[in-house]
């Protein structure tokens, strides 16, 4: 790679490191594009623009860079799952949420990026692999799809979609508050026992997977 080339691919990194951090800490619509620019040491605010386009674009790459790396650890859940480790509904839950768990608690930066999906899942049905329209993409797994299909057996399909929802929204909130309180609330605080609230965060997703069709949930 030439030199060039280096410094490019070097901004390009600081600049999406000074992105996350503070989209994670405050909020993505509190925090301008020049903002972050200078943050990632560059004093011409158009070079965010240069290396992602737009907002969007940056957010883009944020997901990109960060889920590739919770997909690697995703793999081996899958694996395990594969072998008939662990029942449907359990095997979800596990694979959903136990490589965005370790992905947090190996990366100082993880944090921050679960706060950011965390912002846009309440936007951007793209988070849940719905299908719809979104501005950000996000991975979707076809061995997560398939553990899904297995573990929502027979319910109707308006409902399963309902329940993916509450489900990717409410693990992505929780995991962040879970690493929050461990942080903050005083050691002797149940709120700050992180594995402990980890594993009642897996056993009240297993529950709701494993709940019966509601009768007249599609009712308008």
């Amino acid at each position: 790679m030439e030199k060039r080339e280096q410094n490019n691919a070097r901004t390009r990194q600081r600049l999406l490191e000074a992105a996350v951090s503070l989209y994670g800490s405050r909020s993505i619509d509190s925090v301008s594009l020049r903002e972050i620019a200078l943050a990632g040491g560059q004093k011409n605010p158009n070079a965010l623009q240069y290396h992602f386009g737009d907002r969007d674009g940056l957010l883009q790459a944020i997901v990109d860079f960060h889920a590739s790396g919770i997909g690697a650890r995703r793999q081996a859940y899958f694996e395990r799952a594969g072998s008939g480790e662990w029942p449907p509904a359990e095997a979800v839950s596990r694979c959903l949420i136990m490589p965005i768990i370790e992905y947090v608690e190996a990366n100082a930066a993880g944090l921050d990026f679960v706060n950011i999906v965390s912002q846009l899942a309440t936007s951007n049905h793209g988070v849940y692999g719905l299908g719809s329209p979104a501005a950000v993409s996000f991975p979707r797994p076809a061995a997560l799809a398939e553990l899904f299909d297995a573990a929502f057996a027979g319910l109707p399909p308006e409902q399963i979609q309902q329940r993916i929802y509450l489900i990717v929204d409410t693990a992505f909130h929780a995991i962040a508050n879970i690493f929050k309180a461990s942080r903050e609330l005083p050691a002797q605080s149940p709120l700050a026992d992180r594995h402990a609230l980890c594993e009642q965060l897996l056993a009240m997703v297993h529950a709701f997977i494993v709940t019966p069709a509601i009768s007249g949930a599609d009712a308008k």
